[in-house]
């Protein structure tokens, strides 16, 4: 089995001009290789590169995937925001009609590889998921914060969302050292493995990990080390969801836009009040 998470540049002006990152796990967790890839094209080339015949692979997304809203936004999002969760936010109308991500179902679908708003652990099928490595983030950060008598909704909302993306360039460094180290002592995950270097400007296989993040980077430096933050997290919630052990689910159906979620208990239990009261299905 390969897990592969993928970081695309989906968003409105980004699809063409911006390198995508693509991580793939083994069954351990551990990292097998990353690589970056320009167009729908070249990211199906990676996924079929470690995919190979006849092999189980599962692939997350970090893009919307189904977007049937002409406006405004998608029901999913909706009930991620009202728990202080990241979400897309998701229309036709932002991109002419046609997501990118559409073309890229459509790349994967050629390996084999079928678009499905719900994996069942273990299984050792050829699928590809929404998911949302924010949210993974968030998620893993209240985990390490622990609490679990405290309101779970006040313990969400005063977590801050990671402002690695935008930002002068010690604010990204800084959120970006904090995600990474959130990332090295996740569980189920092994960040740091022997086929991977700290070399920033190679093509791939670059170890996250290593990489000295600070202000002195770039900003095209730190883009690229936000696209391998965001592919290792993005292969890590299929990873754990099909290991079945830590806790997950799915939010909304693939028709109306759907989301796997890494959860434990309380955050699921949590999750299925909002959907419930929306009428949102989830699992």
């Amino acid at each position: 089995m390969r897990f592969i998470g993928m970081a695309p540049a989906w968003r409105p002006g980004e699809a063409k001009e911006k390198a995508s990152c693509v991580v793939v796990l083994d069954e351990r967790g551990g990292i097998v290789a990353n690589a970056f890839a320009a167009g729908s094209g070249e990211i199906s080339a990676l996924v079929k590169a470690h995919a190979g015949e006849g092999r189980g692979v599962l692939v997350g997304v970090d893009a919307p995937l189904s977007v049937p809203n002409e406006r405004g936004t998608r029901r999913v999002e909706k009930i991620l925001a009202k728990l202080s969760l990241p979400a897309y936010s998701a229309s036709r109308r932002m991109f002419d009609g046609k997501p990118f991500t559409e073309d890229l179902l459509a790349e994967l679908e050629k390996l084999s590889v079928e678009y499905t708003d719900y994996l069942f652990p273990r299984d050792k099928g050829r699928w590809a998921v929404e998911v949302d490595s924010a949210a993974t983030l968030k998620v893993l950060a209240l985990e390490r914060n622990g609490g679990k008598n405290d309101d779970l909704s006040e313990r969400l909302k005063n977590i801050p969302e990671s402002k690695f993306r935008k930002g002068n360039k010690e604010t990204r460094a800084d959120a970006l050292k904090n995600a990474i180290g959130i990332l090295w002592d996740t569980k189920g995950l092994r960040l740091r493995t022997g086929n991977l270097a700290a070399d920033l400007k190679a093509e791939g296989n670059v170890d996250v990990s290593k990489l000295d993040v600070s202000a002195k980077l770039s900003h095209a430096e730190l883009d690229k080390i936000v696209s391998l933050v965001e592919g290792t997290l993005a292969a890590y919630t299929v990873h754990r969801h099909w290991r079945g052990r830590d806790g997950s689910m799915v939010v909304g159906t693939g028709d109306e836009g759907s989301l796997l979620l890494a959860a434990d208990e309380d955050l699921q239990a949590r999750i299925a009040e909002e959907c419930r009261a929306a009428k949102v299905p989830y699992v």
